[in-house]
């Protein structure tokens, strides 16, 4: 289409792909109020005439849309899926989540309000209806009970960003620790140690939860270490099914180290006082007394909400196509539980 020599305009763009200028301007932001094929014709038209935004005035537009998305939907919903007996308040791991996340929302301008998906008398639905009715557009999702890896919501009408790696359908944005560097993270300072033979205790329940990081980072440093010095990973069907396994396990393979992400800092292991245990998801009490990785879950739930708030503030409404994961580095911490191969180390408890 000729444009007279002039340089095309929305107009132009509107004109030829049939539809209205404010079609176009939303198409060219992304926006999902406008159907994925309205937006490819959009986008192939204003390629075929040159069309390029003015940048001066994208970025006037886009502040005039961030202060109206502040000024009107000033709550994010918090939205926990435990069921009734199994709170999420009862998890050092995720009370650290929900408090960096809320401190996050502060300081941005955003106030963080929970919401229960399993609250008595609630649906999907009326969920949904809710939130609308309040105004309230921006969700995160916080980690899924055990055993879970989907959520009964509908995302399209919402921005949407998940705290950990739960959320497996529908596909979201997600915030978590980077558990496969962890894990190496762990045996390289279990090496530095002195320890060799460097057992991994899991759970099926967590392996895939976590879309198996740890044990891809188990089998790895096997591969690594000379034979004599492999020791076969401990995986049980269940977290809680561990402890008990643990001790025939230990007798059959004679690990001088276990590395565990799901460490239980209540309970006594059946290990000898030398064989050192390194945690990979250490939460903040635990610093200085355990040995093994730092998540920063307080970080992690920051991350998010700055994730989240891009994401309402940019109108980029439901599930994440592409399924984008953020990933924080893990920090090795030293404790008192691995102190080095034959020194006793201390109990937990």
């Amino acid at each position: 289409m000729s444009t007279g020599g002039k340089a095309p305009t929305m107009s132009d763009v509107a004109a030829a792909a049939g539809v209205s200028r404010s079609t176009v301007s939303l198409a060219l932001r992304n926006s999902r109020n406008i159907p994925p094929a309205t937006r490819s014709r959009v986008y192939a038209v204003a390629e075929r005439l040159g069309y390029k935004t003015n940048p001066l005035v994208s970025a006037l537009m886009a502040s005039l849309h961030k202060r109206r998305i502040t000024q009107k939907h000033t709550v994010l919903a918090y939205v926990s899926a435990d069921p009734k007996d199994a709170p999420w308040r009862g998890y050092a791991m995720f009370i650290e989540m929900h408090e960096g996340a809320s401190e996050r929302a502060l300081e941005m301008g955003y106030r963080l309000e929970e919401f229960a998906l399993r609250a008595p008398g609630m649906t999907p639905r009326r969920f949904s209806q809710m939130l609308h009715a309040r105004g309230i557009l921006g969700l995160l999702i916080a980690p899924l009970p055990h055993g879970e890896r989907s959520i009964e919501l509908d995302f399209s009408e919402f921005a949407v960003v998940g705290i950990d790696m739960s959320v497996a359908s529908p596909t979201i944005e997600r915030v978590s620790n980077d558990h496969f560097q962890s894990a190496l993270l762990a045996v390289e300072h279990c090496r530095a140690l002195g320890y060799r033979r460097i057992g991994f205790a899991m759970s099926h329940e967590i392996n895939e939860r976590l879309e198996k990081r740890w044990l891809a980072a188990c089998q790895l440093a096997r591969e690594q270490f000379a034979p004599e010095d492999r020791v076969a990973p401990l995986i049980t069907a269940e977290s809680n099914s561990i402890i008990t396994a643990i001790s025939a396990w230990h007798e059959k393979q004679r690990p001088d180290v276990v590395i565990t992400g799901e460490l239980n800092p209540n309970v006594a292991y059946p290990l000898p006082p030398a064989v050192g245990i390194v945690g990979l998801s250490l939460e903040e009490h635990s610093l200085g007394k355990i040995s093994g990785i730092f998540q920063d879950n307080r970080k992690m739930g920051a991350i998010a909400i700055e994730h989240l708030v891009a994401r309402l503030e940019r109108g980029d409404f439901g599930p994440d196509d592409r399924g984008r994961l953020h990933l924080v580095a893990g920090q090795w911490r030293d404790g008192l539980t691995a102190p080095g191969p034959g020194k006793e180390r201390r109990h937990l408890i």
